[in-house]
Formats: structure tokens, C-alpha cells, sequence
């Protein structure tokens, strides 16, 4: 959360009349920054409410640069409380040397609950069933590479933010179907997570669902253009049209072993898993994350999420992960997750065949 130090640009400084402040980043190390207008007061009413120190300084900074707005001086006292909470698990965390950095996002107001609520799943396809079209043989019999990233090969969507609304399941189940679609035919499209938080009856929309339904709905009534039937991070009434051109899909698979994930990553494209996420995770920052506090069964799931590829860091066998928190959490929407320790609970869903179809009216 730091910025760049300015201490060479003191005349620069002086012309634009800028008045400058010391910033505690998260290495509790100080720097020199410029402060605008706008944060400068809001630094003036957090101190008269809170006292002046270096956290109520870092936090009138978090909440300038994310925009938030709080209704009373209750509240700010409130959010500020659980904004050092979360500074703290941050700082003590990043101080035990371990192979990922947390940092201060915009999740770093609200408390565990909250997060869980907005954005957790709070769902497991662990007793589902999909198609089991592919046969071992033909998984063993592909060739995986080492590593693996699909972002170079153009087929993996942007990084999507599902705001206020638990759709981890609807979009990375499309992100996998866009995934799979251009590379199969070449053409990217985008495809309709609001059809699916509408329509797929069998999940409870922005209340969390089940990836492998969303897969038996898109194979059953296949999707239509995002372009169309845009997201609005909440659930409203099904309004699909059926003579719109869709995308259909005719199999899929679930598995919970990491010697054939990895298979499918490598050799058949991006995967949607589950994974049980835990506080820290809110605000994982860089690095290949690992924890020992989150489950390691499927019944612990409550997230979905696309991997894209797989790696190694400093060592670190990882898949490398898409979430759906938005370009400004993580690095750059994505996280490393550590590889070999089926860790955090993963299970996964593929599905590998597709094809287009036109509904039309009779």
C-alpha cells in the first residue's frame, strides 16, 4: 500500500504546494508521500475522531483510495477497529517469512463474517456427478507439459468482479466454457454468468451454488451472450430467450485427484475447482500462497475459482488461479496456489466437449 518515495523531487513538491506525510506501509518502514486535498481532510476528521497515530493515518489512506463512505462517526470507529484487526493478522503474517505476502485491499474494513457473506460461495459439488466421457487412457495418454499458462495461448477470459454477490461458481464455470469454446473454434466470445445466477433453478443465485449444476444447466440449455444478458451482481427473474444463438456443452467431469487435474490443465485448458477459503486468502497480495488452517476435504469447499495454468516459484510447485474479485485484489485478480498438498480441500470440475446450437421458436 506503500508509494514511491519523492524525497529526489523536494522542488517539484514546493511548486505544486502539496503537502507531504509520512507513509507506513505495511514493512512498518516510513516513506515520503504527497497527500491531495481530498485525503488531507479526510486525515483532519479521522484524527478528530480516532486521535492521530500511523494506523488511523493508514486507514483515512485505504479508505480514500477505494472510495469508501462511512455514515456516521460510530461507524468509522467501527471500521477503523476492524481495519487494525485486519492490519495486524496483514503484519504478522508477512513478518514469518513464509512464500506469499498479504497486503491491504478493499476487503480490509470488514470482518470475517462480512467477507464470508459477500463473498463466499458457501457451497460443495462434492456428491454430484458429471459425465464421464473421458477415459483414463485418453488423460495418460496426452501428452502435460512442465508448466502451463493459457493466457499465452488467448483463450482465458478477463478477470471478472463479482461485487456484492456470492457468483464464484456462475462465472468460473463460463470462464471455463469461454475457455474451452475458443479454443476449440478460434472465436472468443463472452458468455452470460446472469443467465445462470437467473435461470439455473437448482442454485440459490447470489446466495452461493453449485459449479457441477451450472454445468448440467449450460449442457441442458447452453448460454447466451454476457453482451445480451449482462451481469448485475444480484438475482432477478430467468429472462432468457430460447431463439437466441447459445453455447452448449456435452460432457463434463469432476475429480478430486491433482496428478489428473494437472493432466486436464495441461493438455485441455482452464478447470473450475472449489477451494475452502480461509481470512487470510482475503488479502493475499503476491507470492504462492499455502495455508494449514483451511480444510482438506471437499466438504469444506465454499469458493470456485478457474485455474489457468501451473508453475514454479522460488522452488514452489503452483497452479496458477483466476478468481472473481476484481483486477485489484491479488495479482491482478490471480493467485498462486501451492501445488502437491491437495491443499484448502480443492475438487474440480472439466468438461471438454462443446457445441453450438440455435434454439428457435416454434
Amino acid at each position: 500500500m506503500s508509494v514511491r518515495a519523492i524525497t529526489s523531487l523536494v522542488v517539484l513538491v514546493i511548486l505544486t504546494s502539496a503537502s507531504l506525510a509520512v507513509d507506513i506501509g505495511s514493512d512498518d518502514s516510513p516513506r515520503i508521500r504527497m497527500v491531495p486535498d481530498r485525503l488531507r481532510e479526510i486525515e483532519e476528521s479521522f484524527v478528530q475522531i480516532l486521535g492521530k497515530s500511523h494506523h488511523v493515518l493508514s486507514f483515512a489512506r485505504f479508505t480514500h483510495q477505494y472510495g469508501k463512505m462511512y455514515q456516521h462517526a460510530e461507524e468509522i470507529k467501527h471500521r477503523f477497529s476492524v481495519f487494525k484487526e485486519n492490519l495486524d493478522l496483514i503484519r504478522s503474517t508477512n513478518k514469518k517469512g513464509l512464500s506469499y505476502k498479504l497486503g491491504v485491499n478493499k476487503f480490509a474494513d470488514l470482518t470475517k463474517q462480512e467477507f464470508q457473506r459477500n463473498k463466499i460461495d458457501a457451497a460443495s459439488f462434492a456428491t454430484l456427478k458429471g459425465s464421464h466421457n473421458l477415459t483414463e487412457r485418453a488423460l495418460l495418454e496426452t501428452a502435460t507439459p512442465s508448466v502451463k499458462d493459457w493466457r499465452e495461448d488467448g483463450i482465458v477470459s478477463s478477470v471478472r468482479d463479482q461485487e456484492q454477490c456470492e457468483a464464484g461458481w456462475a462465472i468460473s464455470s463460463v470462464g471455463a466454457v469461454e475457455a474451452a469454446h475458443r479454443k476449440k473454434y478460434g472465436i472468443r466470445i463472452s458468455l452470460s454468468e446472469q443467465q445462470l445466477l437467473d435461470c439455473s433453478t437448482n442454485n440459490n443465485g447470489c446466495d452461493g451454488g453449485f459449479a457441477a449444476k451450472a454445468f448440467q444447466y449450460i449442457k441442458e440449455r447452453g448460454l447466451i451472450l454476457r453482451a445480451v444478458y449482462p451481469y448485475e451482481s444480484t438475482q432477478r427473474i430467468c429472462r432468457h430467450q430460447l431463439a437466441l444463438p447459445r453455447v452448449l456443452i456435452r460432457s463434463y467431469r469432476i475429480g478430486v485427484d491433482e496428478n489428473e487435474l494437472k493432466q486436464w490443465v495441461g493438455s485441455i485448458g482452464p478447470v473450475t475447482i472449489g477451494f475452502h477459503v480461509k481470512t487470510s486468502f482475503a488479502f493475499y497480495e503476491s507470492g504462492v500462497y499455502t495455508s494449514s488452517e483451511c480444510g482438506s476435504t471437499t466438504e469444506d469447499l465454499n469458493h470456485f475459482m478457474l485455474v489457468v495454468g501451473y508453475g514454479i516459484e522460488d522452488g514452489i510447485p503452483y497452479w496458477l488461479v483466476q478468481n472473481s474479485w476484481g483486477t485489484d485484489w491479488g495479482e491482478k485478480g490471480y493467485i498462486k496456489v501451492e501445488m502437491w498438498k491437495n491443499m484448502c480441500g480443492k475438487s474440480f470440475i472439466m468438461e471438454f466437449k462443446l457445441y453450438n446450437r440455435i434454439y428457435c421458436r416454434r
